[in-house]
């Protein structure tokens, strides 16, 4: 079959998700810790060596601004991997008029010898750009670069408009491995919070259970806690 005639498979587009960047359930540990850092300060007969109220009261403070900067930073990160998966399409799409040009360069016969010089690399049955974004950006670098070698100028698919693609491709790649970086650290900081609140809570479960083991259960209720473990 001729491979210019196959049809060439789309690269995975992102699956779209309604719903937040962060946690339910770790914007409910901070309204928890919140609340918990405020009846503890109100009840100083309750101690651990190695902690205080205030300490807790900063922790779900970080903790919640850190996942308001998740929530942005994954919002920023939506519209540069929708152009991406658009510009993925694009280039999928218009494949096929360089193959093409090769073809009527090159002739019927030899035109496939080429591909890899265009960075079009054998997948399956396709003859495709790479899907791995990194792979697919070097390959339109080579495609550009055997353009400009072989003189496809002019031509309205040609080296101006492959350039353009590349420009693009480059630049949203960069600003998606920047965001991902960011990301990566912001959620690398909410997991440290996120373990020292927890780490807070449990132990004042214990000590609350010690001070009052005939009632500790509706005092545990009256501080804000709902179940005995975290």
């Amino acid at each position: 079959m001729d491979p210019q005639q196959e049809t060439t498979p789309k690269v995975a587009e992102t699956t779209k998700r309604r719903k937040s960047y962060t946690a339910a359930s770790d914007f409910d540990l901070n309204d928890l810790a919140v609340n918990i850092a405020q009846q503890w300060g109100q009840n100083p007969q309750i101690t651990l060596l190695w902690t205080q109220s205030t300490h807790l009261g900063e922790a779900a403070q970080q903790f919640g601004v850190i996942m308001g900067e998740r929530h942005s930073a994954g919002s920023q990160r939506t519209p540069v991997t929708a152009t991406l998966a658009k510009l993925d399409k694009k280039i999928n799409q218009h494949l096929d008029y360089l193959k093409t040009y090769l073809k009527d360069k090159f002739g019927k016969e030899s035109y496939m010898d080429y591909f890899g010089q265009f960075g079009i690399v054998k997948t399956g049955r396709n003859y495709i750009f790479p899907t791995d974004r990194n792979r697919r950006k070097a390959s339109l670098q080579q495609a550009v670069a055997a353009l400009q070698a072989h003189n496809f100028e002019g031509k309205t698919y040609g080296i101006a408009f492959w350039q353009e693609i590349l420009t693009q491709y480059e630049q949203l790649l960069s600003t998606s491995v920047s965001a991902d970086s960011n990301v990566a650290g912001l959620v690398s900081a909410k997991n440290q919070y996120r373990a020292q609140i927890l780490k807070t809570l449990n132990a004042l479960i214990y000590a609350i259970k010690a001070n009052y083991p005939d009632d500790y259960q509706s005092v545990m209720r009256a501080w804000g806690f709902q179940k005995e473990k975290y």
